[in-house]
């Protein structure tokens, strides 16, 4: 069994197909499980169409074995789905929207005035909700198990941590970020740290923070974790600098990072143990794949418009 590992795609579509169409092609000769650490959703214009055949996957479609774990983006609209009245407390909805959630909302709009609209809320809620947070993998990697979570390590690796417990615990493994604090002391003074999102013991990959390192990851030596957020986020609005997502293979004693772009390539090649190390050219060529895909003219067109706004801004 071949095990991948991807974050944080925001609902960009030509990154998805060109990752399912790889290890669709590796799934002709081994079996194939990809998890996928959270932020599937929201913001690019694909979020729904992948959501759907994610659910697809998981239900048996397609030879690739599907694990999804709850993101943020995951919980608001989760959120959003079991408060979709407005003026009951805090508007769920309204923030969903703020993060991204536009992006699927206007599906769901389409189908409102079927009858199943409801029914199709339900299933959606029900699936959100039962995503799990966290996966510790029998893999040693520099002595450490891994561990696979969006944001932070939570404290109490024994709990059954879902989306749908909605609690401190889930709120901070979803949305923690590895930021400078200040901790004012009780006399004159501070300390500046940063937030914690490691655990000892454990060697963490999560996402959530879009890297700025042109590779589309970075490890954080003092926490242990390593950080795959390529930035398809920012991408989807428009910052076509952030074109490297990983995608991570699990092996017993190391990582194998393939970077894809947005043009269906595979760009970069690393191995992760205490350093990261550059494939040779020979190995990169032969994992290398480019898959042709009809685009949407109007899709593209609407990429173009949204970063010349960002170029005069």
């Amino acid at each position: 069994m071949r095990k991948f590992i991807v974050s944080d795609l925001h609902g960009n579509g030509e990154v998805y197909d060109s990752i399912m169409a790889y290890l669709e092609n590796i799934s002709l000769t081994d079996e194939v499980e990809l998890y996928i650490n959270g932020d599937l959703i929201d913001r690019g214009f694909d979020s729904f169409r992948m959501l759907e055949d994610v659910i697809d996957r998981i239900n048996g479609k397609g030879p690739i074995k599907i694990h999804y774990l709850g993101g943020n983006h995951e919980l608001l609209m989760y959120q959003a789905l079991v408060d979709r009245y407005p003026g009951r407390g805090f508007d769920h909805h309204s923030n969903w929207m703020n993060y991204g959630g536009w992006s699927i909302e206007g599906h769901l709009d389409e189908i409102k005035s079927n009858q199943d609209f409801e029914e199709k809320c339900e299933e959606l809620k029900s699936f959100l909700g039962n995503l799990e947070i966290y996966k510790i993998f029998p893999e040693i990697i520099n002595k450490n198990q891994l561990i696979l979570v969006h944001a932070q390590v939570p404290e109490n690796l024994t709990m059954d941590l879902r989306i749908r417990n909605d609690n401190k615990t889930i709120e901070d493994a979803v949305w923690t970020r590895r930021l400078k604090r200040r901790n004012l002391l009780l006399w004159p003074g501070e300390v500046i740290g940063y937030n914690r999102i490691g655990k000892e013991g454990y060697l963490a990959i999560m996402g959530h923070t879009p890297v700025t390192d042109e590779k589309g990851f970075v490890y954080y030596d003092e926490e242990n974790c390593l950080n795959i957020d390529g930035g398809c986020a920012l991408y989807a609005m428009g910052r076509f600098e952030f074109d490297h997502v990983p995608l991570v293979e699990v092996k017993d004693d190391y990582l194998k990072i393939l970077v894809f772009n947005h043009n269906n390539e595979i760009i970069n090649g690393f191995y992760f143990e205490k350093t990261t190390l550059c494939m040779s050219n020979e190995e990169l060529d032969g994992e290398r794949v480019f898959i042709n895909h009809e685009f949407d003219n109007n899709a593209l067109k609407n990429k173009r418009l949204i970063k010349e706004v960002f170029e005069v801004d």
